[in-house]
C-alpha cells in the first residue's frame, strides 16, 4: 500500500490553501499507462468529479502524475481535508492495485520544504542500545538523572533501539518529556516516520493519539505487526531471526497527556500486563488539540519519534514469557489476526510442544 503524506496547512483552519495538490508516485511503464483509466479509478476511489481535475505534469520513467483538484470550486481546503480523513485501508489497497507508492496531498511547496527536512532526518547512533542483561539494563525506574519528565521509565527489556536524530538541543528542547511508546504495522511505519502520527479514530478513550508507558502493553501484535522474516529476504541482519517486530519510541510533555486509561485489549483482571505498570493506566491518550495529524517536523508538535524499537527472535515472540498475558481468556481473541504472523493453531501448537523463543541481539 502506498505511503500517503499530507501538507500541514490542510488542518489549520486559518490558512489558505495556495493550490490543493494530489501527488501520484506510480511504479508503472509510462508506455503502457493509460491516464484516461487512472482518472476513472481515482475518481471513483476519492470520490472526484473528473471535471474537477487539471492535469499539471506527467513524468516519465516511474511515472510522476501532479493534477490540481477543485479547479472550479473555491474549497480546496475543505475538499483536500475530506479526501484524507475518508481515507481508509480498503482506498490504500485500491491505490496499491493501481501501483501507486507515493501520494501527497495539499500545497506543494509544504511537499517540497518537507523533502528537504526529510533528506536531513538521520539516526544518532550515539544513543542506539540493546536492552538485556550484559549491554544497557536496569531494575525499576531509572534514576540515572537524565531527564525523562515526571513519568517513570523502565527498562525496554528484549529491544534494540535505534535513536533517530531530531534535534541539536536535545535536553533543552524535550526538558520535562516523558516516553512512550506506540506500536504499528509495518506498512504504516515509514508513513509514520515521514509523515507523522495521525489522530485515532478508536474512540476508546475519545479521540487523540494512543501510547503507552509499557512496551510490554505496545508491542502486542494488535498494535505491533509480527513480521515473519521469508528466508529469500534473510541476510546479516536477519540471518538468525525469523521473526520480526517494531515499536516507536516517542516523546510526549506531560501536559498534553489527556488521560491514563485502563487498557482496551480485554485483559480486565485475567492477567498482570506489566509488573511496573497498573492495568489501570497502562494506556495514555495524547491530546492532538483538534488536529488530524502530527506531523514530527512541525515544531509545535505535542509528541516526536526519538527512536526505532526492535526485536527479532529466534521463534514467535507469543512464546516469551513477557507475552503469557497474550492468552488471557478475552484477550486471546485478538491472536487470531493476520498481524499476528502465525496461524491460532499453530502458535498454539508450538505452546503445547513446549517450545522456546530467543531474543536475537547480534
Amino acid at each position: 500500500m502506498p505511503l500517503i503524506s499530507v501538507s500541514n496547512e490542510t488542518f489549520n483552519d486559518n490558512n489558505e490553501l495556495t493550490s490543493s495538490i494530489l501527488k501520484f508516485a506510480i511504479d508503472n511503464d509510462y508506455n503502457n499507462f493509460v491516464l484516461k483509466n487512472f482518472l476513472n479509478t481515482i475518481s471513483n476511489i476519492m470520490k472526484i468529479d473528473l471535471d474537477d481535475i487539471d492535469i499539471k505534469k506527467i513524468q516519465k520513467g516511474s511515472i510522476i502524475l501532479e493534477m490540481e483538484i477543485s479547479k472550479k470550486t473555491s474549497s480546496k481546503f475543505q475538499k483536500i481535508k475530506l479526501i484524507f480523513k475518508s481515507m481508509t485501508d480498503v482506498m490504500r489497497e485500491e491505490l496499491g492495485k493501481l501501483k501507486v507508492f507515493f501520494m501527497f496531498m495539499g500545497d506543494i511547496t509544504s511537499l517540497k520544504e518537507r523533502q528537504k527536512g526529510y533528506y536531513e532526518i538521520k539516526l544518532h547512533p550515539e544513543w542506539n542500545h540493546i536492552y538485556a542483561h550484559n549491554h544497557t539494563y536496569w531494575v525499576g525506574a531509572n534514576n540515572d538523572g537524565i531527564d525523562r519528565g515526571n513519568q517513570p521509565y523502565y527498562c525496554p527489556v528484549g529491544w534494540k533501539r535505534y535513536s533517530l536524530y531530531v534535534a541539536n538541543n536535545f535536553p533543552e528542547k524535550f526538558k520535562g518529556w516523558c516516553i512512550c511508546y506506540h506500536g504499528t504495522k509495518f506498512k504504516y511505519g515509514l508513513s509514520i516516520l515521514l509523515s507523522g502520527l495521525k489522530t485515532a479514530k478508536d474512540k476508546a478513550h475519545g479521540p487523540g493519539i494512543y501510547t503507552s508507558p509499557s512496551i510490554i502493553y505496545a508491542s502486542h501484535p494488535r498494535y505491533a505487526e509480527i513480521k515473519f522474516v521469508e528466508s529469500s529476504v534473510e541476510n546479516d541482519y536477519f540471518r538468525k531471526g525469523q521473526y520480526m517486530q517494531f515499536v516507536l519510541e516517542c516523546r510526549v510533555h506531560p501536559n498534553n497527556i489527556k488521560k491514563k486509561g485502563r487498557e482496551t485489549l480485554c485483559v480486565n483482571n485475567q492477567a498482570i500486563i506489566d509488573p511496573n505498570i497498573s492495568n489501570d493506566t497502562i494506556e495514555w491518550l495524547i491530546d492532538t488539540h483538534g488536529k488530524d495529524l502530527m506531523d514530527f517536523n512541525d515544531p509545535n508538535s505535542v509528541i516526536f519519534c526519538t527512536g526505532i524499537m526492535v526485536r527479532i527472535t529466534d521463534n514467535h515472540p507469543g512464546l516469551l514469557p513477557v507475552s503469557k498475558w497474550w492468552y488471557a481468556y478475552d484477550t486471546s481473541n485478538f491472536l487470531n489476526q493476520e498481524y499476528v504472523g502465525i496461524h491460532y493453531e499453530d502458535l498454539t501448537g508450538k505452546i503445547i510442544n513446549k517450545e522456546k523463543c530467543n531474543i536475537i541481539f547480534e
